[in-house]
């Protein structure tokens, strides 16, 4: 994940290694301190055997003891896991490691899926467990973690060196308004609900253009939806954009639009990556009031909040922005700002740093 990579190298006060049970997309996330476990030759009668009982399916023995060495060999004074999921496959290294350990929780991990008895073992395994939002915190108590070590970690995103407030575009001389959503391809980004928003737009004879940037599963059916209500002409799907394609998107588009949403299986957002990236680059943001997003956006300050992910509600707002142009003008130099004050990478990196100097000391102290 984006956010994590940016969080390990934006980590200089400690000597970051990453130990893995498989690498993937080296080319675009090229860290050089990595180690790939080697598989058990039995990985797969193990597999076979938890799944037979219907069992989440730990990690073996045999790369358990390969962390344990290697962090031995290292040195290593602290561990941090992403993913509460992940944590619960390594159950048996927390166990054994001896020094002090964080768990962070990023939002599916927070799902139904995995109930409080699930998670019950992690909490005597860990100094401290961070959280992407306090929306995340209010899950993750319920699941029954110890109040008093939860901890708020922010994402970070970069911060473009030169900005500029946006303007509309002059749709009275057919210059499109241009609307983006960047995200992976699944029921909680509401991408659904962007198209049918759009299909208002055309409706009342509105020049624009959207731009659906990412893949994921639910790709085919929005394609397929787009055709359905008549907008395959306004609508692009360029898929995933490397960092330099999306930074040109933000800068290219007028409007970002994000109507997520918690899933029927209770998967919901921390505060999504490409909203705080887009307000970044001072781009307006139409978002729900979900999750974690109202603790990045002050409706009518730095965004614009709808209660639900409704596409009559997502068109309403649009087109009071096209309305409004100071209202789009405060808006985009709002979002900058509060980026840069809350969200930037340095921010979130010192954050960091200062939990692990944390997390050392409640060892050192419970070690005494």
């Amino acid at each position: 994940m984006l956010h994590v990579y940016r969080q390990v190298c934006g980590v200089t006060s400690f000597d970051h290694w990453i130990m893995t049970r498989r690498r993937a997309n080296a080319a675009a996330f090229p860290f050089p301190q990595v180690l790939e476990l080697r598989k058990s030759p039995w990985r797969a009668f193990h597999r076979l055997w938890h799944r037979a009982f219907n069992e989440f399916v730990p990690v073996g023995g045999f790369q358990t003891t390969q962390m344990l060495r290697f962090c031995r060999h290292r040195h290593a004074s602290l561990v941090h896991v992403y993913l509460g999921s992940e944590a619960l496959r390594i159950l048996s290294f927390l166990e054994r490691f001896d020094r002090a350990r964080l768990i962070s929780f990023h939002g599916a991990d927070l799902s139904d899926e995995f109930s409080a008895e699930s998670y019950a073992p992690l909490w005597n395994r860990a100094e401290l467990f961070l959280c992407r939002s306090q929306s995340l915190r209010q899950r993750l108590l319920a699941k029954g973690c110890p109040p008093d070590r939860v901890r708020l970690n922010y994402t970070g995103v970069p911060v473009p060196s030169e900005f500029a407030a946006r303007r509309l575009p002059d749709l009275s001389k057919d210059e499109p308004l241009r609307l983006l959503q960047a995200c992976r391809f699944i029921q909680k980004k509401g991408l659904d609900v962007t198209l049918h928003s759009v299909k208002r737009l055309k409706d009342q004879a509105i020049p624009f253009s959207l731009t659906l940037a990412g893949e994921g599963p639910e790709e085919p059916s929005l394609r397929a939806l787009a055709r359905e209500l008549g907008l395959a002409d306004q609508i692009s799907f360029p898929g995933f954009l490397g960092r330099e394609q999306l930074e040109a998107a933000y800068r290219h588009h007028h409007l970002f639009v994000h109507p997520s949403r918690t899933t029927p299986e209770g998967d919901r957002e921390g505060i999504p990556n490409s909203l705080l990236e887009a307000m970044a680059y001072g781009l307006p943001v139409i978002s729900t009031r979900h999750s974690g997003i109202p603790e990045a956006i002050t409706d009518g300050q730095d965004g614009l909040l709808l209660e639900r992910p409704d596409p009559s509600s997502l068109a309403a707002t649009i087109f009071q922005l096209i309305e409004n142009p100071s209202l789009y003008e405060r808006l985009s130099s709002n979002a900058h700002d509060t980026v840069l004050k809350r969200f930037s990478l340095a921010a979130n990196a010192a954050s960091l740093e200062a939990l692990y100097r944390e997390a050392l000391r409640l060892r050192s102290t419970a070690g005494h």
